[in-house]
């Protein structure tokens, strides 16, 4: 990529979001060269500026995380002379809103898409909500973990004979901010196409369905309800984790090529000829007497060992790692993906995708609450 022409060059963004979701999308244009104006509460801006410590760059480090690279502008919505601006500012300079707000919260201060779009029809309107503008729950508000709630995520994490548990991470917010990308990367096209904009809809209910397309095709084609398997896998076998001599390791063995390199791995050379093990299907309907015979031997040899005579034969696996060894892995070092900031001490990581091998940089920290309002709102300089 020639890092002086950068993909969305040009493009105006209109932020009106707060907390995970929208923010997070906003970063990413940003990053791919979109001027981002953040449009925050006069009563103390996005909620994530109020979060606990710890602190980077002299915000609550969640918010570094999310809003590198914008500008901040404080306006009180309410107020018809700040809301006028914004209105301006939209309809005359920007290319896209994006806005995760309440469902419908924005319609009521005339800057839903409706109004909007009608007053500048080259705008793309991004909304990002719990469930979509359709069904009968559309009109409510939602967060992450409770999409992974409602959407069957949980029903399917955590082991069989222990309550389920949440994944770990922002895994659907983060997940709707990228299909929020795409759809506003694929408006934009058309717009060079057609010369008018439109709405994107996207949502955290329908991300979390999408991230559960195997469970649910398999469902779908006559298939049992699924469970919670652990860090058991389905389709394969093994596919799981294991207790080595020292910690934790998934393998996952996906063809007969790969289980005959496996089991010469584990010094059980004999397993591919057994008729139980011969082929997938056999390995499967015999899963929990291969399981019996993997436990006892992985227990031999500490878990870097197995790690590294695995790799060897070109067997997939992974040791089940805490974020310290993450942080330290010469993977993660060589992948550039922990980048640090021009202007403080600290790092973040980076998109993860390169173009022409390179990632988007970092090139400003997150703004400071409302410092970007007097410029933002000088249209005759603008």
């Amino acid at each position: 990529m020639n890092m002086t022409v950068k993909p969305l060059e040009g493009i105006v963004v209109a932020e009106l979001g707060t907390t995970v979701a929208g923010p997070f999308a906003c970063r990413v244009l940003c990053e791919l060269g979109a001027r981002v104006v953040k449009f925050e509460s006069s009563r103390g801006g996005d909620p994530v500026r109020s979060w606990p410590p710890p602190h980077l760059g002299g915000t609550p480090a969640p918010f570094q995380a999310l809003n590198r690279g914008k500008e901040s502008v404080q306006v009180d919505l309410r107020n018809d002379e700040d809301r006028g601006k914004v209105v301006r500012f939209i309809t005359e300079q920007a290319d896209v809103v994006v806005q995760n707000m309440r469902p419908g919260a924005l319609d009521k201060l005339g800057l839903g898409a409706t109004a909007l779009c009608k007053a500048a029809p080259r705008l793309v309107y991004c909304n990002i909500s719990a469930f979509g503008n359709k069904g009968p729950l559309k009109d409510l508000a939602g967060y992450d973990p409770l999409m992974q709630a409602f959407s069957g995520i949980i029903s399917v994490t955590g082991e069989a004979d222990r309550p389920p548990s949440r994944v770990g991470v922002s895994i659907v917010d983060i997940g709707t901010s990228a299909w929020a990308v795409v759809g506003i990367q694929a408006a934009l096209m058309r717009r060079n196409l057609t010369g008018k904009g439109g709405v994107v809809d996207a949502s955290l209910f329908e991300t979390s369905l999408n991230m559960m397309i195997l469970p649910v095709v398999q469902y779908e084609a006559g298939g049992d309800v699924p469970e919670r398997t652990g860090l058991r896998g389905p389709l394969v076998a093994p596919n799981g984790g294991f207790e080595t001599a020292d910690g934790l390791l998934v393998v996952s063995v996906a063809t007969n090529d790969q289980f005959v390199k496996f089991c010469d791995v584990m010094e059980l050379s004999s397993l591919p000829d057994d008729p139980k093990f011969a082929t997938v299907s056999t390995r499967m309907a015999n899963e929990a007497a291969l399981t019996e015979i993997l436990t006892v031997a992985f227990k031999t040899r500490r878990r870097q060992e197995w790690a590294d005579a695995l790799n060897t034969a070109g067997v997939p696996n992974a040791p089940v790692q805490d974020l310290a060894e993450v942080m330290a892995h010469p993977q993660t070092i060589a992948s550039g993906m922990m980048q640090s900031s021009p202007t403080a001490d600290f790092r973040l990581p980076g998109l993860p995708f390169s173009l022409d091998g390179i990632r988007p940089a970092f090139n400003a920290i997150a703004p400071k609450l409302g410092a970007d309002t007097q410029f933002a709102f000088d249209f005759d300089a603008s």
